[in-house]
C-alpha cells in the first residue's frame, strides 16, 4: 500500500510537506509540488480519508450549488472542479436549484448539515443567497458571477457582450436583438458596444425576453419578420441553449443562417459544433475557473480568517463558426 511516508521518500521531500500539497494547508514551492503531485498520479496515492478528517476536524467535503444541469456548460466545469478538489483530499456535494431560490436555501442547509469546509456557488438570486451563505459562516466562493464583498472567480459578461456587438459589426449586420433577461449583463454590454458604434437605437436595437420558449418564439418571429427588409440582424443569445433555440425558430420561418441573420451564442458547450450550421459561441475559461476558485477556497478553508476578498476576472474569447460568417452576398 501506497503511504504519505512513502511518497515523501520517492520524492526527496519530507513528509509533512507531502501532508502540505495534499491538504493545501500551508504554502509549498510550485516545483516541489507539481513533483508531489505527479507521484500521487503515478502511484495512484489514496488518502486516508477518515484519519484526514479527525486529525484535522474537517469533514474533507465541498458543496458545489449550481443553477441548471441541464445546460451543458455545468457538467463541463463541474468535472474541471471535482478534479482539482480531489488534488487536495475533497469530494464534492453537487446541488442543482434550478434557478428557484428555495430550492437554494434548502441545499444550504443541508450542506450546513453535512458540516462541508466551503461551498462554491453560482446564486440564483443574488441579494439573498449571499445573506443565507453569510448567516451559516461557511467558507464560500462565488463562481461565474463577479459580486462585491465575496471572493469570485468570473468573466466580464459585459465585455464579452461588447465584444460580440463588434464581431457581429464587422461581419456587415446592422440590426441587433438580445435573447435573454434584459438586465443581463451581456445584454447590456452588446447594447453599450452598438450604441457607441454610432447605430439609431430606436431602429438597430431590440431586447426580446420571455419566461418561456413560446413566449420567445412569438416575440422573436414577430421581431424577424418585421426587420429583415434589406437589412441582416445581428443576434446574441443568453446562452447556447437558447441560441438552439433561436437557430430553431429562424429555420422554422425559412429565414437563412448567417445570410439574413447572424447568431452568437454563449459558454461554447458542444452544442455549437454539432448544429447545422455549426454555432458561433463565447468561450469562458473554465479550466481556469475550476482550478482558481478550488484553490481560493482551499486557502479560505485552511486560513479562514487570513484570506481576504478575491475577485479574478478572466477572459473570454469568440469562438467563430458559420452561424455568424459574413455572407459574400452582402
Amino acid at each position: 500500500m501506497v503511504t504519505m511516508k512513502y511518497i515523501a521518500k520517492k520524492a526527496g521531500v519530507s513528509q509533512s510537506t507531502v501532508s502540505r500539497v495534499i491538504n493545501g494547508s500551508a504554502p509549498v514551492n510550485a516545483e516541489v509540488r507539481e513533483k508531489v503531485m505527479a507521484l500521487i498520479k503515478e502511484l495512484d496515492y489514496q488518502p486516508n480519508i477518515i484519519a484526514q478528517s479527525l486529525v484535522g476536524n474537517k469533514s474533507l467535503l465541498i458543496g458545489v450549488i449550481i443553477t441548471d444541469i441541464a445546460n451543458p456548460f455545468f457538467p463541463d466545469i463541474i468535472k474541471i472542479i471535482e478534479s482539482e478538489a480531489a488534488k487536495y483530499g475533497y469530494s464534492i456535494i453537487l446541488c442543482n436549484t434550478n434557478y428557484e431560490f428555495e430550492k437554494e436555501k434548502k441545499y444550504i442547509n443541508i450542506l450546513k448539515s453535512y458540516k462541508v469546509d466551503g461551498i462554491l456557488i453560482v446564486p440564483c438570486n443574488q441579494e439573498m443567497s449571499l445573506i443565507k451563505l453569510k448567516n451559516i459562516d461557511i467558507p464560500s466562493v462565488v463562481i461565474t458571477q463577479d459580486l462585491k464583498g465575496w471572493s469570485c472567480v468570473s468573466i466580464s459578461h459585459y465585455s464579452a457582450g461588447k465584444d460580440v456587438a463588434k464581431h457581429l459589426i464587422n461581419m456587415g449586420y446592422s440590426k441587433f436583438a438580445f435573447v435573454g433577461n434584459n438586465i443581463d449583463e451581456k445584454g447590456r454590454g452588446f447594447k453599450d458596444e452598438i450604441q457607441i458604434s454610432g447605430f439609431d437605437m430606436k431602429k438597430s436595437w431590440s431586447s426580446i425576453d420571455g419566461k418561456h420558449n413560446n413566449s420567445i418564439r412569438v416575440k422573436l418571429e414577430k421581431y424577424i419578420i418585421n426587420s429583415l427588409e434589406n437589412e441582416r440582424i445581428g443576434i446574441l443569445a443568453y446562452n447556447d441553449i437558447q441560441a438552439l433555440l433561436v437557430l430553431h425558430i429562424l429555420k422554422g420561418i425559412k429565414i437563412a443562417v448567417p445570410e439574413k441573420v447572424g447568431l452568437v451564442g454563449f459558454d461554447n458547450t458542444f452544442i455549437g459544433k454539432e448544429v447545422s450550421p455549426t454555432m458561433s459561441s463565447v468561450a469562458q475559461p473554465i479550466e481556469e475557473i475550476g482550478k482558481q476558485s478550488i484553490q481560493i477556497l482551499i486557502d479560505k478553508i485552511n486560513h479562514k480568517e487570513k484570506i481576504e476578498e478575491e475577485h479574478i476576472i478572466l477572459k473570454t474569447r469568440i469562438v467563430v463558426r458559420e452561424s455568424s460568417l459574413k455572407s459574400n452576398k452582402y
